[in-house]
């Protein structure tokens, strides 16, 4: 008679649970890199909005220097919560803006513009340093 066994061996119980962790792992180092990635985009996306706290016309007083937001905004606005004011001064920049770099727009290549505008960039150093353009 041949008796055949209808249950798993041990090597193949090993070999199962073996590949069952292996994809386990697998998807818990990817579900770390996508929440890395998350923490990081949630972050820089707070930067870019501080940045724009200091996208006035009065930072190019400030070329150069490091200032915090409620330096730059007080003049601006009347900010009489003490609360936002420690905000605005923990949130600091390093400034750097480059000197005005004329561009002429002509019709034809190397012809007479037609007219001229000027551009500069704004660098803000931080935690994630962000370049901005001003054209005018």
């Amino acid at each position: 008679m041949n008796s055949e066994k209808l249950g798993f061996t041990l090597i193949e119980v090993i070999m199962s649970v073996l590949i069952v962790s292996i994809v386990v792992m697998g998807a818990m180092k990817l579900q770390e890199k996508n929440r890395d990635m998350a923490i990081y985009i949630q972050q820089r996306g707070n930067s870019e909005l501080d940045n724009s706290l200091f996208l006035t016309s009065k930072v190019y007083k400030y070329d150069k220097d490091e200032k915090d937001a409620y330096e730059i905004l007080r003049d601006q606005f009347e900010i009489r919560d003490d609360e936002s004011k420690e905000v605005l001064k923990q949130i600091t920049k390093h400034i750097n803006i480059t000197e005005d770099k004329e561009i002429p727009i002509s019709i034809e290549e190397n012809g007479p513009p037609v007219f001229t505008f000027y551009t500069n960039e704004i660098l803000l150093k931080g935690k994630y340093p962000s370049r901005y353009y001003n054209f005018r």
